[in-house]
């Protein structure tokens, strides 16, 4: 297993020269952002403009409406309008996807309910860096997710409480429709991060949570990166890569340094003074907190849309033990 260089990309059958073909037309296409309006960019990026707009909006509108197992449906339109930029318009894809987030949400509600910043262990992997909202907006225009993967606690944090932080943040960010617009990019620092961390998750937890977030969060991922990934984590990651699609397989890079990232990212300055930038992480984490302490209600109010139709719910266990052993050899290897 060869060592982890820079750029490298995650899928073997797509080649280095098809995604920076790809990168290249994506990243021309959206620099300088703030000399192009945002309906431009909806235009071009979605095909949305004020007529698509307002007919998709009033037809899968009047789809939700004529499905009474769908309870308590948010029908405003900056919730819908997340489903159909997802889809780009095109309304049947749409309201499936709708329909199986509602279903997610409530065949496991330990990982996508109770979304509360006043949780006490949510708030702590909030305000510990684990997962938070980087202040400023990177050169494309989208804000930028940041984890430090270490400060998760596996002796205090469970799963769920590591996914309840990490939707929580997601549903916040797409209350602002520029988001659901210009999509995110993530930044994962995994340094110190080894198979301990990962054992509250069992491997099928992770193929489900993959999944179904995946293709059920109404969420555009632009761009993904992993920092400083630990050699003896690669084969967990070339594990949790074939749970994805390839297409969003190629937007993800893994970074030995902070080199290429600071390229990516136009320079320093938006990161945490950790990372050369200006301000502390916990300046920035405690601003996000924040930002999720006022969207608080509408984030709980979530939780009243069900789905009536096959309503027993299925249950997630919370399981300690975990197949990760099977990686337990490149974890010794580093010790």
């Amino acid at each position: 297993m060869a060592p982890i260089e820079e750029e490298t990309f995650v899928a073997e059958e797509i080649s280095e020269e098809d995604v920076w073909e790809d990168t290249v037309e994506e990243v021309n296409h959206m620099n300088n952002y703030s000399y192009s309006s945002l309906e431009q960019f909806a235009k071009d990026e979605l095909g949305e403009d004020e007529m698509t707009r307002a007919d998709s909006l009033a037809e899968i509108l009047s789809w939700v409406q004529s499905q009474p197992h769908l309870v308590n449906c948010r029908t405003d339109s900056n919730f819908l309008l997340r489903f159909l930029r997802m889809q780009k318009h095109k309304v049947e894809k749409s309201s499936l996807v709708l329909e199986k987030y509602l279903h997610m949400r409530c065949s496991h509600p330990k990982w996508f309910q109770k979304l509360d910043i006043q949780d006490p262990l949510v708030s702590e992997l909030v305000h510990n860096g684990y997962i938070f909202v980087l202040p400023e907006r990177d050169q494309e225009g989208r804000r930028v997710v940041f984890s430090v993967a270490r400060n998760l606690d596996p002796a205090r944090h469970s799963n769920s409480d590591a996914m309840r932080a990490h939707i929580l943040t997601f549903e916040a960010l797409l209350e602002e429709e520029e988001n659901q617009i210009r999509g995110f990019t993530y930044i994962f620092d995994c340094s110190g991060l080894t198979l301990s961390h990962l054992s509250i998750w069992t491997p099928q937890e992770v193929g489900k949570v993959f999944s179904i977030c995946e293709k059920n969060l109404p969420m555009r991922h632009r761009d993904i990166n992993l920092l400083m990934l630990p050699f003896p984590m690669w084969a967990v990651f070339e594990f949790c890569k074939t749970l994805l699609s390839a297409k969003i397989r190629k937007r993800f890079s893994v970074h030995s340094s902070l080199d290429k990232l600071v390229t990516k990212l136009g320079g320093v300055d938006i990161l945490p003074q950790e990372y050369g930038g200006r301000k502390p992480l916990a300046d920035m984490t405690r601003e996000w907190a924040g930002e999720l302490q006022e969207r608080r209600s509408s984030l709980l109010d979530l939780d009243a849309m069900t789905v009536t139709e096959n309503a027993v719910v299925k249950k997630t266990k919370e399981r300690k033990s975990s197949l990760w052993g099977l990686f337990s050899g490149y974890g010794n290897s580093e010790d």
